[in-house]
């Protein structure tokens, strides 16, 4: 068995993996992406969210207009009992709005991104090594001549098929099927999506002249074969005039179901660290699986880069990672629970009592006295106060700075996903402070050494974000220095 030690074995060579290498490479690390391509992939209507452009230029990447898929010129929506047409999105600055990907070359461009800053592809399925002290992967080639590789660190960049870290996920209470197969289009152009009793079906068009139609279903509760589940749910919504004619491909079945691992990184000896899907599987009605994997991929490189050359901060660095992608899992959770919610024709169905989730409509926009009119903070501006909200302090966490985690003061709360650090340009951990010692909101502006406006917004989100209470001066809680 042939031996190889590099500085970090990635493991998947989708986007999230690919990226990820590229990242740990240009960082100067010796990389080896272990990556089995896939056969036989059937096109789906998938998407890239306006801010992908933006996200990624901030690494040095631009993704080539080659995986773009040309872009319907409307989106219908059915859902809630609602029937819009929505016209596509202007362009717009540095990018145009959401748009469909062709994920095969999204792929190779990634990996090819990967390749040229010198990472080393290794094709083949790899699992851990047994049987030895040291922890190693093994890499099964079809001819018998096995890698061994070890590695300062590794990454689980697998996808949904978890081939390092699949027992630590945390599954909800529901299980979703996603049926897809390929129409011949009609005349109406187009992406759809439309809710009905058991489920929903998203519809786009996809390479080939061709039309994706893909049902989503609950698991436990649909019976039959996929291909009699899938013409059943084809028949209760309504397609006419986007496809023509019986299925050109066969009915495929793929699980579906949102999850998250239990932690993003731990630290052994390697750390093991999971991105995108293997990390967390967002529910596919958010439409942001593919760029949260690529910056979950872009993300823990630079947590890894972090932990490995300056070791003193690695366990803040892999707890950055892990953190976050457990933030973004829970937030897409929530705002997507919403979205089933929104559905109410169905809500006695099984599909959407499960996955809805009550939503508190968030309180309007406070603003501080000065500005616009907004909720009274008391009759007279002068005496508005803000109050810490119960238990919330400054803490010492890791944060992203350029191309690394740093230590730095953040604002943590009770029940909040993400630590507060910075907005505006102001760092929130000390007009926190000072507006807990000083209680009053003019005495908090005159004293804080920043622009007032800048300032001003930055306390306005303090208490839209539930940090501090907005209270008057015939409040009885106090102000407290943290």
């Amino acid at each position: 068995m042939a031996p190889l030690m590099v500085d970090v074995a990635v493991v998947g060579g989708g986007p999230a993996g690919a990226l990820a290498a590229r990242q740990l490479a240009g960082f100067g690390l010796q990389v080896v992406l272990i990556h089995q391509p896939r056969q036989n992939r059937q096109h789906l209507g998938e998407s890239l969210s306006a801010s992908a452009p933006r996200l990624l230029a901030s690494y040095g990447l631009e993704i080539p207009e080659s995986v773009y898929a040309p872009r319907p010129n409307d989106h219908f929506v059915r859902w809630g009992g609602r029937e819009d047409r929505i016209a596509a999105q202007p362009e717009a600055g540095g990018g145009e709005g959401q748009r469909l990907i062709r994920r095969d070359r999204l792929d190779a461009w990634a990996l090819a991104e990967a390749r040229a800053t010198g990472v080393e592809v290794v094709e083949g399925p790899a699992a851990r090594s047994s049987g030895s002290q040291e922890t190693a992967l093994v890499v099964r080639s079809p001819g018998g001549n096995d890698l061994r590789v070890t590695a300062r660190a590794v990454f689980d960049a697998s996808g949904r098929s978890g081939a390092l870290t699949r027992q630590d996920r945390e599954w909800p209470g529901f299980r979703t099927t996603a049926l897809t197969a390929h129409f011949a289009p009609g005349a109406t152009e187009g992406t759809l999506i439309e809710a009905f009793p058991d489920g929903w079906v998203w519809s786009a068009p996809v390479v080939g002249g061709r039309r994706d139609v893909t049902v989503m279903l609950d698991a436990e509760e649909v019976a039959g074969s996929p291909e009699e589940r899938f013409r059943e749910a084809v028949r209760v919504v309504d397609l006419a005039g986007f496809v023509t004619g019986e299925t050109l491909t066969p009915v495929r079945a793929a699980d579906v179901t949102p999850y998250r691992v239990r932690s993003a990184a731990t630290r052994g000896q390697p750390p093991l660290v999971t991105v995108g899907d293997a990390a967390s599987a967002l529910d596919p009605l958010s439409g942001l699986g593919t760029m949260k994997a690529m910056d979950s991929g872009l993300t823990a490189a630079v947590a890894v880069r972090t932990a490995l050359a300056r070791p003193s901060d690695a366990s803040l660095a892999l707890a950055f990672h892990s953190a976050k992608e457990r933030g973004l899992a829970l937030e897409a959770e929530e705002r997507i629970g919403g979205f089933y919610a929104e559905e109410e024709r169905f809500r006695k169905h099984a599909f959407w009592r499960r996955r809805s989730r009550s939503v508190v409509p968030p309180a309007p926009s406070p603003r501080l006295p000065g500005g616009a009119p907004g909720p009274p903070w008391g009759r007279r501006p002068g005496a508005a106060r803000l109050i810490p909200a119960p238990d919330c302090r400054v803490e010492v966490q890791g944060v992203l700075e350029g191309d690394w985690i740093v230590p730095a003061e953040v604002v943590t709360c009770p029940g909040r996903l993400r630590p507060a650090h910075r907005v505006t340009g102001v760092a929130l951990p000390d007009l926190f402070r000072t507006a807990s010692r000083l209680g009053g909101i003019r005495p908090t502006l005159e004293a804080f050494p920043a622009p007032e406006p800048a300032a001003r917004a930055a306390l306005a989100w303090l208490v839209a974000e539930g940090f501090l209470i907005a209270g008057d001066s015939g409040s009885t809680a106090a102000a407290t220095d943290p």
